[in-house]
């Protein structure tokens, strides 16, 4: 089964634009990473949240460790207000087969 990560980042009063637009400089190289099904970005205006899907739990760990993440870390600089919060979660499918679960 897949593993879900969500990411909630809080970026300094007026920096929210600074830390999309690291993550639109990275996300096409995360994109072709091995085991990389679904990299997202979402914002609320105040907080940055991706929504991620990796095939195994090696390969997240790898994207961890990766390029990207180097660079997206130093494009994003002192953006952050404070330490991003990373969730690795894993599926609880329920109702729908479809709607239920992230696929």
């Amino acid at each position: 089964m897949p593993v879900i990560v969500v990411a909630i980042m809080k970026p300094q009063p007026g920096r929210t634009q600074d830390v999309l637009d690291a993550f639109a400089a990275v996300s096409a190289d995360v994109h072709n990473e091995a085991g990389c099904e679904l990299y997202a970005t979402h914002t609320d205006g105040e907080n940055v949240v991706i929504i991620e899907r990796w095939t195994t739990r090696a390969d997240l760990a790898a994207h961890a460790a990766g390029e990207p993440l180097v660079e997206l870390r130093r494009l994003r600089g002192d953006a952050l207000a404070e330490p991003e919060v990373v969730h690795i979660l894993e599926n609880v499918p329920m109702g729908d087969a479809v709607k239920g679960v992230i696929q």
